[in-house]
């Protein structure tokens, strides 16, 4: 009683603390690479494994959690859905940290309102991700207080709309592009990207559009010329990555379990043969048209160039050897090639950026909004064609032919992101806004027995066997649950329905 007011409560003299940390311009930036750093994925929510939950892959181990997903029996006790939401909301509390002290620094204001902007590119995104996967979400746009802690959901319109404010301050006040130790950092084509990607996960047709155009007309981004080496260390940060998460070999390697060590060691990253059959032949007709000149004993042989760049198929090389699926624990018989690194031999060491965007998503998303909006315009086509371009492969005109209907042109642009985006993490997300049942559908892969002696390839039977049951479950619909752990700590948390 006889002490001085208030005299416990003192800023901590042992570590950082947001009285003291944001005073300079070194400083602001640790704080907002802090926010950059909550990008980086970490188990069970790399980017890959939202494939594994699709119809393009299959991962047999339940601790990996996406089988649970892609089968449709998660629960609110599911440690996917626990992770996603706390990582995306542990980066929106730095943000908005970062966003309520920043403006203590000494630092010129230029710099300043960059990094502002930067930040709520960050939070938009994080809560672009939310609303894509819950639903409705609690909106929080600065610091609590432990009394302001139990919120309730806000309407995903309403944190729709808060995405879109930010993403446009983000748009108006970040560089076109940086240089040196800076690329890598948010850009005004990113926040103007993944403004064209939330609207149109939203079915805001027109707007969306609209700002897919914007970045177009930025005239900065272009497709890359190889394909296969898109997704290669030596070609990081080419005209195409318009955002992505950037690793540094022994420095800032990606997260265990790379996808080095995933694609290229581990028996969990199948290749369906649903998959493998979607890509067309070089001639541009699916392998189902018996004028396409397919031979199911000869499966890749002119096929689509995306199918051999991006999965390593029986009898070819996976790095220096030849990938033999019966000696292979692969479950369906094909692994990854796209991102596996397989030519590195310190699996734990890879260091391959993540795109989480890039141009051939801007155009297949402006044509994507342009078809649901009733538009059929030859723009579509030039949009799609574009992309089958880069790898050679026939315009829409000369296979599916002009004139097409809205609903034709809809499955065009459907199948062009399968086969353009596989294990790129986009799948799943398709899936789940798109609402196709018949996307939910059981596993097969090839029988590996039939696929096993190297020297005399003439012997090899390619059949495909059923792997696993996959039934989507209606009740549960297309949003994942609200964690349980949260709704015991939040009684203002009101759980999706069917968990």
């Amino acid at each position: 009683m006889g002490c001085t007011k208030n005299l416990l409560d003192k800023t901590p003299l042992d570590s950082l603390s947001p009285e003291t940390f944001y005073s300079n311009e070194t400083q602001a930036k640790a704080g907002l690479m802090g926010v950059y750093n909550d990008l980086i994925p970490s188990q069970p929510i790399q980017w890959y494994q939202f494939d594994f939950m699709s119809d393009n892959n299959y991962c047999q181990d339940a601790w990996q959690g996406s089988n649970e997903f892609g089968a449709w029996l998660q629960n609110s006790s599911s440690g996917t859905a626990q992770t996603k939401w706390a990582k995306d909301y542990s980066l929106i509390v730095r943000a908005n940290s970062f966003l309520a002290n920043v403006d203590r620094a000494v630092m010129a204001d230029a710099v300043k309102t960059q990094m502002k902007a930067e930040a709520t590119f960050l939070r938009a995104y994080s809560y672009a991700d939310l609303i894509s996967y819950f639903g409705d979400v609690p909106l929080i746009l600065k610091v609590q207080t432990l009394a302001e802690a139990k919120v309730s959901r806000t309407p995903k319109s309403e944190v729709l709309a808060a995405i879109i404010t930010d993403l446009d301050n983000a748009a108006a006040n970040l560089p076109v592009s940086y240089a040196g130790t800076d690329v890598g950092r948010a850009t005004k084509g990113a926040a103007l990207a993944f403004k064209a990607k939330i609207l149109l996960y939203n079915e805001k047709w027109p707007e969306a559009a609209a700002a897919a155009k914007s970045v177009i007309d930025l005239q900065t981004y272009g497709l890359f010329s190889d394909y296969a080496n898109l997704f290669s260390e030596d070609f990081e940060n080419n005209k195409e990555v318009i955002f992505d998460i950037q690793y540094i070999k022994n420095l800032l390697p990606q997260p265990w379990p790379s996808s080095a060590l995933s694609f290229a060691e581990w028996p969990t990253p199948s290749v369906t043969t649903d998959l493998i059959n979607a890509y067309y032949m070089t001639n541009g007709l699916p392998i189902s048209d018996p004028a396409s000149g397919y031979k199911d004993q000869d499966p890749y042989k002119n096929r689509d160039p995306r199918l051999a760049a991006s999965v390593v198929l029986p009898g070819s090389l996976k790095g220096q050897t030849i990938f033999i699926p019966k000696n292979d624990d692969v479950v369906c018989g094909a692994r990854p090639r796209k991102y596996a690194d397989l030519n590195n031999p310190d699996r734990n060491n890879c260091s391959i950026n993540t795109i989480l965007m890039r141009y051939a998503d801007i155009l297949l998303m402006r044509a994507e909004a342009l078809i649901e909006s009733g538009n059929t315009s030859q723009e579509i086509y030039d949009l799609i064609d574009q992309v089958r371009a880069r790898v050679n492969m026939p315009k829409i005109e000369n296979v599916e032919g002009a004139g097409l209907s809205q609903e034709q042109l809809r499955q065009i642009l459907r199948h062009e992101r399968r086969v353009e985006f596989f294990v790129e993490g986009t799948r799943y997300a398709d899936m789940l806004r798109w609402k196709d049942k018949s996307l939910v559908h059981n596993v097969y892969g090839y029988d590996r027995l039939t696929l096993s002696d190297p020297s005399s390839p003439s012997t090899w039977k390619f059949n495909q066997i059923y792997k696993a049951a996959r039934v989507f479950d209606p009740a549960k619909g297309w949003l994942w649950p609200i964690p349980q752990v949260d709704l015991q700590n939040n009684s203002n948390l009101k759980q999706n329905p069917g968990y």
